[in-house]
Parts: C-alpha cells; structure tokens; sequence
C-alpha cells in the first residue's frame, strides 16, 4: 500500500515564486494546494486542513500573521514562513505567533526542502507519541496479559485468547481491581446486569475458563483466586 502523501499548502502572492515551489515540491512526492489571498487560503482551511502550510507575510488582501493565527485555533500541524521580511523583528513576531519555522528570501532551495522534511518528520513522530500514549491508556498490562479496552479482546504473549465478551468483562473487572475480593453475587450483577439470587455456580464456571484461557496456572505472574467463603480476586504473584 502507497503511503499517504503530505498535503502542503503555500501561500505566496508572487505567481512565478508560487509556480516554481509547487512544481519542484510535487516532484518529490508532495501534494501541493497553492493560494495568493487571504480569502483563498481561507476557503482551503475550511475544506481540508494541510501537514504543512507555507506561508508569506505580505498578501494582497491580508496579512500572513493573521492567518497564521487562524490556522493555530484549528491544528497544531506545522508552520513554516517563507518571506521577504528579514528583520529579527519580524521573525521574532512570526514564531511568536505560532510560526514553526522562518526562512527568508532569497533561500537555498536544499534548505527549503530539509526544513519541509523536518517539521514533517517531527510532526508525524508527536502523532505516533500521542497515539501510543491513547493506546497504552486503553490496556491493562500485567506481565504477559494485556487486556485490550478498546478491542475488547485480552492477549498472552501477543496471542489472541478468544475471550467472550463476558469473559471479558469479568477479566477487566477483576484486574481493574486487583486484590480487591468480590462475593459471586457481585461479580454476577455487575457483568451479567442482573439479580444473581443464590446461584454461585454461572460465575464460577466462568471462573474457572477464565483462568483456563489467561494461562493462571501456568504462569508465576498473576492468578484469580478464590478467597474461601468470600468470593474471587485477581492476585498478581
């Protein structure tokens, strides 16, 4: 499967500078959108925000800080200026408002292309850092068990161990509370929903699957006990 181009968008009013960027950008592999005004640049962030947005200071319509500034109220993909204004001043104002990045013309197109690479390559791996960090916030891991909550589904060493659901759900209770003792009758009412009366034996037949499919028995890491006389817990060793 082809891996998904970055989508730039630069903004720049001088047609030749604009055509050119765009056409060498487009070679290695980038999908380039291009606008002069404000007003465009506008309608495009309204229809697809960029990976990148390249921008000039000085537009015909506008201000180039502006929509800087409007474009960090929606994403914090990056922002490079690519400008005519050199003066510290100006570069100062642009990072301060919200600018990744400041080089100003005339540039060394090799530069042009590293500091593009760079703010993308840096961008995608904060993605890969914030989504590993969602994913580890939806699993539960002891030793070799991980309980996957947004699958629903528990792995030993990485195998599938073809839980049912309610299996599941016991197992999540169980180990979200580790060493904490719940009665059958508990366990049966929070998982099944439903009065449990004094029937023990539903609960612990799943019990006892349960321990068979996580490997309890095989394993010095972690086990569902029974605490005699007064239900289950889940013990890590």
């Amino acid at each position: 499967m082809n891996e998904k181009k970055s989508l730039i968008l630069m903004v720049e009013d001088e047609e030749q500078v604009l055509n050119t960027n765009c056409r060498m950008l487009q070679r290695r592999g980038y999908d380039v959108r291009t606008a002069q005004t404000v007003s465009e640049v506008c309608h495009q962030l309204e229809e697809q925000l960029p990976d990148l947005l390249i921008l000039d200071i000085m537009l015909p319509d506008g201000n180039g800080l502006d929509i800087c500034r409007h474009f960090r109220e929606k994403t914090m993909n990056p922002v490079l200026f690519l400008t005519g204004k050199s003066d510290i001043r100006d570069k100062v104002e642009g990072l301060q408002q919200g600018g990744d990045y400041y080089l100003t013309k005339p540039y060394n197109f090799d530069e042009f292309l590293a500091v593009i690479q760079m703010l993308l390559e840096r961008q995608k791996r904060i993605e890969e850092k914030i989504k590993e960090k969602f994913q580890a916030s939806r699993q539960i891991t002891i030793g070799s068990l991980r309980l996957d909550l947004s699958d629903g589904h528990a792995y030993l060493n990485n195998a599938d161990t073809g839980l049912t659901r309610t299996e599941f759900s016991l197992l999540r209770l169980l180990a979200e509370n580790q060493e904490k003792v719940f009665s059958a009758k508990e366990l049966y009412e929070a998982v099944w929903g439903s009065y449990a009366g004094t029937d023990t034996s539903t609960v612990r037949r799943h019990i006892f699957n349960l321990r068979v499919k996580i490997g309890a028995e095989n394993t010095d890491e972690y086990d569902i006990v029974s605490a005699y006389g007064k239900g289950y817990l889940f013990t890590c060793r």
